[in-house]
């Protein structure tokens, strides 16, 4: 039996994730009947319609009596993104604001979705330079961050290992190198650094401020974008 939805990592409550997986496989529908097919009172489930469709997972359409149609699931994971990284900004600024002594990090990532999203703050966050490689789509997700950077005229060097369109930002184009994956590696101000391999939609990395791992991360990047085509 596959798993329940799980949304409370997202500030969903449970009886929110249950109704929205019933209204993706059951189709919209009232109060009554989204509440009878979840085996729930109607009072628990008009609660958590109320509550998805405050969050941006559902709607409610007009007429009576009032049905509820779900948002698409890639709307509410563009929705989710967004509202991460909007979180991550106001924490990383509360964060800069606290003086604390500089101590070396490291940090394990295991997620593709959150190595994109730590990579977007720490070049958003960028003054003097970037030196980022990452797969064609990789580089895509990261667009964005790049174009404001390079705007604030931080100095960005980008390689890819195929053919990337970032506009104005010059991308060199690496062979595949021996590597467990395809290659991720990024260095932010001589402050902190990325190495990882992606793996399908699997991940592996570690994100660091240690002087030790700075240094690996920039001799790793320097000899593989030596490769270029």
């Amino acid at each position: 039996m596959a798993d329940r939805l799980d949304l409370t990592a997202f500030g969903f409550t449970p009886t929110e994730g249950l109704i929205y997986e019933v209204l993706l496989t059951e189709g919209p529908g009232t109060g009554y009947t989204i509440a009878r097919a979840a085996g729930l009172a109607r009072a628990n489930v008009y609660a958590a319609l109320e509550g998805l469709v405050q969050k941006g997972a559902a709607r409610m359409e007009e007429g009576r009596p009032r049905r509820f149609r779900p948002e698409s699931p890639s709307t509410l994971l563009a929705r989710l993104a967004d509202r991460q990284g909007e979180a991550m900004d106001r924490i990383g600024a509360q964060l800069a604001a606290l003086t604390v002594p500089d101590t070396p990090t490291l940090v394990e990532l295991s997620s593709a979705r959150g190595a994109v999203q730590l990579m977007g703050h720490e070049i958003a966050r960028a003054e003097k330079h970037v030196a980022l490689l990452a797969p064609p789509d990789g580089c895509l997700a990261l667009a964005p961050h790049l174009r404001r950077a390079a705007t604030a005229g931080v100095e960005l060097v980008v390689v890819s290992t195929g053919p990337t369109a970032l506009g104005n930002i010059p991308v060199d184009i690496i062979s595949r190198p021996e590597w467990p994956g395809e290659p991720v590696l990024m260095i932010v101000d001589d402050r902190g650094a990325l190495i990882g391999a992606r793996d399908g939609d699997r991940f592996n990395g570690h994100f660091g401020s240690g002087a030790a791992f700075l240094a690996a991360a920039r001799q790793t990047l320097s000899a593989l974008s030596g490769a270029t085509e």
